[in-house]
């Protein structure tokens, strides 16, 4: 278990089973901000041969790649000297299975004691893999864009068996329909030995295109509807970018979920060591990590973000004071937003 205090920030974090739980002067406070990242998104490569459609980072065979000394120098500067490291970090890319040293990475940050998560296409899945990772994981997620990928998906999880494994399915125009019927339990069938469904909004970023962001209000609204009473046999999760709509339609309890914690409670590194608030700020907000220090880019460079961001949004909704409102980068994936 992982316990840290600082200040009116605290947090505690099981390594078992993920759960963390975060409060700040009181149980009923809580903080703006961690002084050590609770959590590092880390772009170990832009190398993808996949060539998805929708792929935000617009990966291909030729993506560059960090190394592995530099990915070391990197979970080196993200251990404070007073308050301890992150307590787990995102591994993606790119695609981190075609990354020469990825099995090394996996070692390297579980011999530190940090959670380790990553999140792959499900093209190179094989039992080996499964084998040289298994105990040394928090989970993996394998990205789907629909319900067709996931069944292509199944085959490939042979020998995962321990290791905790969840779909990242992104929700676009075209998918929503099918995430209905996910939701309802339609597709039960091939949900065996998945943890969780975690829904990601779509971005109009690298080779996304503005056509399939989500914009629909009866398609929302069902998907809505449908979250309500999840007869789904496995959990549900969704990423931050969705909670502002999970909020102003009050679908969840409100005081169950987070809003955005990029550049508050997560921070992003690329594969060149930039650090950003998130993976979606194209390069905005970025501070090198090889011309500066990490914690003076955490607590000081970032603060003119969460300066800005903070107060979020100008529509006064019953959820005002709890949403940040919508993506500082891309105002449009938030459906509240644009009406």
């Amino acid at each position: 278990m992982l316990t840290r205090h600082i200040g009116d920030y605290h947090f505690l974090a099981d390594a078992e089973t993920g759960m963390t739980f975060r409060w700040g002067k009181t149980f009923d406070d809580n903080p703006l901000f961690a002084p050590v990242p609770e959590l590092a998104d880390i772009s170990i490569s832009n190398k993808c041969s996949k060539g998805c459609s929708f792929c935000y980072k617009d990966s291909t065979p030729e993506g560059h790649v960090m190394t592995y000394d530099e990915y070391c120098q990197v979970l080196d500067t993200l251990c404070s000297p007073d308050n301890g490291t992150v307590f787990q970090v995102a591994i993606g890319g790119g695609e981190p299975l075609e990354h020469p040293d990825f099995f090394r990475i996996v070692d390297e940050t579980a011999k530190r004691g940090i959670v380790l998560n990553f999140t792959t296409n499900g093209g190179l899945l094989t039992p080996d893999v499964f084998a040289k990772i298994k105990g040394k994981i928090g989970a993996m997620a394998i990205s789907a864009f629909s319900i067709e990928e996931m069944e292509l998906a199944k085959p490939m999880l042979k020998g995962s068996d321990g290791i905790k494994v969840n779909i990242h399915y992104i929700l676009s125009s075209d998918s929503i329909s099918e995430a209905v019927g996910l939701v309802k339990g339609e597709y039960n069938d091939i949900m065996n030995g998945i943890n969780a469904v975690v829904f990601l909004t779509y971005k109009p970023a690298g080779r996304g295109e503005e056509s399939q962001v989500l914009k629909n209000e009866d398609d929302i609204d069902a998907f809505m509807k449908a979250i309500v009473t999840p007869k789904c046999s496995c959990k549900i999760g969704f990423d931050a970018c969705f909670v502002p709509m999970l909020m102003q339609r009050q679908a969840v309890r409100k005081e169950m979920v987070d809003t955005c914690e990029g550049g508050f409670f997560s921070v992003y590194i690329d594969e060149y060591m930039n650090v950003s608030p998130c993976s979606f700020s194209g390069g905005k907000d970025a501070y090198s990590l090889k011309d500066n220090d990490f914690y003076d880019i955490w607590l000081h460079k970032l603060q003119d973000y969460r300066d800005r961001v903070k107060n979020g949004c100008k529509r006064m909704c019953a959820v005002h004071d709890l949403c940040r409102g919508a993506c500082p980068y891309y105002h449009q994936i938030t459906s509240c937003y644009q009406r």
